[in-house]
């Protein structure tokens, strides 16, 4: 399994985050679009990583019973 997390840039500028919230009527906070889809990124790799656990104790468990 890999157990290294990397956050993928999405390559959008600050310029146009700013037009996004202003768009979305969302204030704008510098930085805080990116710290959020840092961690939905995370969220996202932690349940695969998480289902990938499951998927292996489970097929263990089989293997053992049989």
């Amino acid at each position: 399994m890999n157990n290294q997390f990397k956050y993928k840039d999405n390559g959008l500028s600050e310029e146009h985050i700013k037009q996004i919230c202003r768009f979305s009527d969302r204030p704008y906070v510098k930085g805080e679009y990116q710290r959020m889809q840092g961690y939905i990124q995370f969220k996202i790799w932690h349940k695969r990583q998480m289902d990938k656990r499951d998927a292996l104790i489970k097929l263990n468990c089989k293997k053992l019973i049989i």
